[in-house]
């Protein structure tokens, strides 16, 4: 019954889609803004605080983290006030992310419509504000473009109500090369890039890998490694201003991993922990971050994302369903909170 009804509503709103679930028409002329500001990021070095703030009621502050940003040679984080090369991590430069970034700019023009809102101020440097609108004009996320350096200074992602879901400022930027971390060795991207022959054999072999989650989620980034001799695919979804990772693996859940909802937003512990069984490569949220995990047809999915929850929610449904039927209750609850039933 739990699925019948999710059928329902999702066929409901195919067939009568409000103004928030049909993409944004109209010039999207910030967009030239973001594209130097995606190109100021190839070749524009800089430290900073880069502040992570979640929604508003979780029972996170957020994160603060010291950046160090070397184009070429990547980002090096630590945490903030503890900025040696032991608490250092590095995340190397890859062409993989670039053109992620890419590819996040065209879903974001496809769904928005993407306006110049003109100048404005962000932790006292100057700043063009850029703004992604919904069919209905409401705001969806809010761009802070620094005007000196055209680096993006910060992102707001708002829900349906206007709440601040999901932010990411840089505060106390400084231009030019900053210390970098002595012997700290880097990480690469999750996993192996996944071509789209790839792909599609993997769905061939019963893998579920759509292009589309939901209208306004698409596939823009595949990628696989391997863990304990398995397959674990990590697909990204984005509307162009979240990004929803899905992670799958071949088996089920242990006992102590129960399916979970966590009321839309729920951190997963230290390395994963409260994830999938085996796996220490899947890290949650510590800003009150969606996750999601479950069983079903012979994987286990878990979903992660920061991001509005009713986002969330979505492509939690447009999965294949968990085999506990306990779970979808728990879905259908949530949504009814988010006013979705």
């Amino acid at each position: 019954m739990a699925a019948a009804l999710l059928c329902a509503l999702v066929l409901t709103g195919a067939v009568h889609p409000d103004a928030t679930a049909v993409p944004a028409e109209g010039e999207d002329h910030g967009m030239a803004v973001l594209e130097r500001a995606s190109e100021a990021h190839g070749r524009v070095p800089y430290t900073a605080v880069r502040e992570v703030r979640g929604p508003e009621g979780t029972p996170r502050d957020g994160v603060d983290v010291r950046v160090v940003h070397r184009p070429g040679s990547g980002l090096a984080m630590s945490p903030l006030g503890e900025e040696d090369a032991q608490s250092a991590f590095v995340v190397l430069a890859s062409p993989a992310l670039e053109s992620l970034d890419e590819r996040l700019l065209v879903v974001l023009e496809e769904t928005y419509r993407v306006v110049d809102a003109g100048p404005d101020t962000l932790d006292g440097r100057s700043a063009r504000l850029v703004e992604a609108l919904r069919a209905d004009s409401t705001v969806a996320g809010r761009f802070w473009v620094d005007t000196e350096t055209h680096l993006l200074l910060g992102h707001t992602v708002y829900d349906r109500s206007g709440a601040e879901a999901f932010s990411s400022h840089l505060t106390d930027l400084s231009p030019g090369e900053g210390a970098w971390p002595d012997g700290v060795s880097g990480d690469s991207p999750w996993g192996d890039a996944l071509d789209p022959g790839e792909r599609q054999r993997l769905r061939e072999a019963g893998w579920v890998l759509p292009e589309h989650l939901t209208w306004d989620l698409r596939l823009v980034d595949t990628r696989s490694k391997r863990y304990a001799g398995e397959r674990v695919v990590h697909a990204v979804y984005s509307d162009g201003l979240s990004q929803v990772s899905v992670f799958a693996q071949r088996g089920k859940l242990g006992t102590e991993h129960p399916s979970t909802l966590g009321n839309g937003y729920a951190g997963t512990g230290t390395g994963g922990g409260g994830v999938t069984p085996g796996n220490d490569t899947i890290f949650g949220g510590d800003v009150g971050q969606y996750q999601s995990v479950w069983q079903a047809n012979g994987f286990v999915y878990t979903v992660l994302a920061d991001a509005p929850a009713d986002l969330a929610s979505s492509a939690v449904a447009a999965l294949p369903g968990p085999e506990d039927s306990g779970f979808w209750a728990r879905v259908l609850r949530g949504l009814s909170r988010l006013g979705l039933l």
